[in-house]
């Protein structure tokens, strides 16, 4: 049997041939042969309301509609390059996210901010398919077209009632329901194939044990056999789609040496020899990728909040020149302090999704100003410097004020230094690509010259200029939050 590489995306299965992969992952598909997937939304539950149906909240919607975009692209990259790909057909989930929009709407002296939202579904990240309506049951039948499944099926039907009818734009159906006709797997071959199966089911009680010692679980040996007939059966199917064939696929013991032709193994080592070269330029593509990632990372100025927003607040002020470090300590955590020849400086970050930054964050500034002064060989104070990020998940021309008006004058008593992020991401992005040490040298001095006021940058000296706008507003459902402006 030769061996094949088998991805399974936010479910395990038993056996080391499996390598299972989170759903938050950003993993390229095109590392595999075989790709099983189950849709979902990973480890993202939603924990709000719209309307009695279940709403994202804000970040995981963002990280919601991230995945299943990844996931749909992945998919169809990977069919598309010829790997065998499965999608179990598990029941349909359908909630509610939030788009990042907002509109805005007066009423006399008021203001009201609407949050747009937007329904999603699991299947959201499957290509192909048009609707999945939830129905169980076993009895089905095999059809003509599908008749290069049958040993996966005599093997698993068992383990296999379905959880929905599917319907989309497929090469043919697989297996339909006895009375009625309904597709309950089906395929869309190409290069490639994407296969819809009903899910696999087992009894967890059979296959997974719990080991009070460890705190842990694993898979008992009736599991691992399980797995092992599965990747069998998985192979032999994988091999008999990539001929282009609907004959059966040969059985285990067809495959052994004995049945082997010496020219089978010369080109065995061929084909060992280009998937070693594969391997290689995939590393090469995948290390491009985090670099990718890496050098768009300052994008986060503009629309994280907690810990990213934290780092990316980091990252800035070292190609401004600082040196930026977190800090902690006994009992002291400061977001940041940072330092240059002009001066030494310690900030807070915050992010927040429709509300301006507070007094209660700048008094947080305060304590850490003083907690900084108090520590030992510290002896003058830091200047404050408070990051903002405000209404994150809209465009930042169409932001309100992102400080409260107290946080200003208290900003005023200490002389501190206010700085949106969304406003500190163009000197970043242009030094980034331009090295101008006096630029960032007037871009540090803007930070300390500051006193109790919004800190305005200089404009870059080649005018590259983000286009901080969206289109209009698309027409999907709107959520209305319980917050006016009089």
């Amino acid at each position: 049997m030769t061996k094949k590489r088998i991805f399974t995306v936010g479910f395990d299965l038993p056996g080391e041939e499996f390598e299972y992969i989170e759903f938050d992952s950003d993993q390229s598909l095109l590392d595999a042969d075989i790709i099983l997937f189950r849709p979902g939304f990973g480890n993202h539950y939603p924990s709000e309301d719209y309307q009695g149906e279940p709403l994202f909240r804000p970040s995981s919607s963002v990280s919601v509609a991230q995945n299943l975009q990844h996931w749909r692209s992945e998919l169809s990259s990977a069919t598309n390059v010829g790997k065998l790909v499965i999608i179990y057909v598990t029941k349909p989930l359908s909630y509610f996210r939030y788009t990042g929009e907002q509109q805005n709407s007066v009423t006399g002296r008021s203001r009201v901010i609407t949050n747009v939202v937007t329904r999603v579904t699991s299947f959201s990240a499957v290509p192909n398919v048009i609707t999945v309506e939830a129905k169980t049951g076993r009895e089905v039948r095999l059809t003509k077209d599908g008749a290069y499944l049958a040993p996966y099926w005599k093997e698993f039907e068992g383990y296999s009632p379905y959880q929905a009818y599917i319907d989309g734009k497929f090469t043919h159906a697989i297996l339909i329901t006895k009375a009625g006709n309904k597709t309950v797997a089906a395929a869309v071959r190409g290069k490639g194939t994407l296969l819809f199966l009903p899910p696999l089911s087992y009894d967890e009680k059979k296959f997974i044990k719990y080991n009070d010692k460890k705190d842990e679980s694993f898979w008992t040996p009736e599991a691992i056999k399980f797995g092992k007939r599965l990747l069998g059966a998985l192979v032999g199917l994988y091999d008999n789609l990539a001929k282009g064939r609907s004959s059966t696929p040969p059985p285990s013991w067809a495959l052994s040496q004995a049945f082997r032709t010496d020219e089978e193994g010369v080109i065995q080592g061929k084909i060992a020899q280009v998937s070693k070269n594969i391997g290689k330029l995939q590393k090469q593509k995948t290390e491009l990728e985090q670099r990718l990632d890496e050098v768009g990372s300052i994008r986060s100025l503009l629309y994280e909040q907690g810990k990213p927003l934290e780092r990316a607040v980091r990252e800035g002020l070292t190609v401004l020149g600082f040196s930026a470090v977190p800090f902690a300590e006994n009992d002291s955590e400061f977001d940041v302090v940072f330092e240059s020849a002009e001066g030494r400086c310690l900030g807070e970050v915050e992010g927040k999704d429709n509300k301006a930054i507070s007094i209660e964050k700048f008094s947080q500034l305060e304590r850490n100003l003083q907690e900084d002064f108090a520590r030992e060989g510290v002896a003058e104070y830091a200047k404050g410097v408070l990051f903002g990020n405000t209404e994150r998940l809209i465009t930042p021309a169409e932001r309100n004020e992102p400080f409260t008006a107290k946080c200003l004058t208290a900003a005023i008593r200490v002389g501190a230094a206010l700085v949106k992020t969304s406003e500190l991401f163009e000197p970043i992005k242009y030094l980034k690509s331009h090295p101008d040490p006096e630029y960032a040298k007037a871009c540090r001095e803007a930070i300390f010259s500051t006193r109790g006021a919004i800190v305005v940058f200089p404009t870059p000296p080649v005018g590259i200029v983000s286009k901080m706008q969206e289109g209009p507003v698309s027409s999907d459902t709107a959520v209305d939050l319980a917050s006016e402006t009089n």
